[in-house]
């Protein structure tokens, strides 16, 4: 009876875990396409949440992300993107005090982009410890919009807010530990994980057929 113990509990653990995978696998899955066509996007650097927590969103947060956004469109195909000199250079003629959606359109008339992807950052915790003896994890929150300069449409959205945890407490995380190994990641790491997830969606909406 004790012998067949380990083969029920081993049993049960893998129909978790494919479980798990296939509840995970929720995101691959193609959205609806975008409803308009969308060739050149430019990036708005992303903004600090208005109700942000100062103790929990440390300065340059927003810079370390939109980096992240920056890397992950020049790593992939699917993009067609204005560099970030252009945007920065175009930005000193658009208006600081308009309202976010507002400063993204007018980036994208003066670069000419079809659309303008845009968001903010409401945490960014930096793990305690190391990447195999964290005594904290590391916890981003950050949403990203893509809007178009056009009709002044939002065309699509997403977010990403996650406090790493072990595989084993949460199997819905195996993606990231499938992409970024299995430790614990810096807040940064952990902000790159969520800018792939997020436009990886974004781009498949933005080639799928009609």
């Amino acid at each position: 009876m004790n012998r067949r113990k380990p083969i029920v509990v081993g049993g049960l653990l893998a129909l978790c875990f494919w479980a798990a995978v296939f509840a995970g696998c929720a995101w691959l899955r193609t959205g609806p396409p975008l409803e308009e066509p969308v060739e050149l996007i430019a990036v708005l650097p992303l903004d600090r949440a208005d109700n942000a927590d100062p103790a929990r969103l440390p300065p340059g947060a927003e810079e370390t992300v939109t980096a992240q956004v920056y890397a992950v469109l020049a790593e992939s195909p699917r993009f067609r993107f204005v560099p970030d000199l252009t945007v920065l250079e175009a930005l000193r003629n658009v208006g600081r005090n308009l309202e976010l959606q507002q400063r993204a359109m007018a980036l994208g008339r003066a670069v000419k982009a079809d659309a303008v992807l845009y968001g903010t950052v409401e945490r960014f915790v930096e793990r305690q410890g190391g990447p195999y003896g964290a005594k904290a994890p590391a916890s981003v929150s950050f949403g990203l919009a893509l809007i178009s300069v056009k009709s002044g449409k939002v065309l699509w959205q997403g977010r990403f807010d996650r406090t790493q945890q072990p595989l084993a407490t949460n199997l819905l995380n195996w993606w990231m530990f499938w992409r970024g190994g299995p430790r614990w990641f810096s807040a940064e790491e952990l902000a790159r994980l969520g800018v792939e997830h997020l436009l990886d969606d974004l781009g498949r909406r933005l080639h799928s057929e009609t």
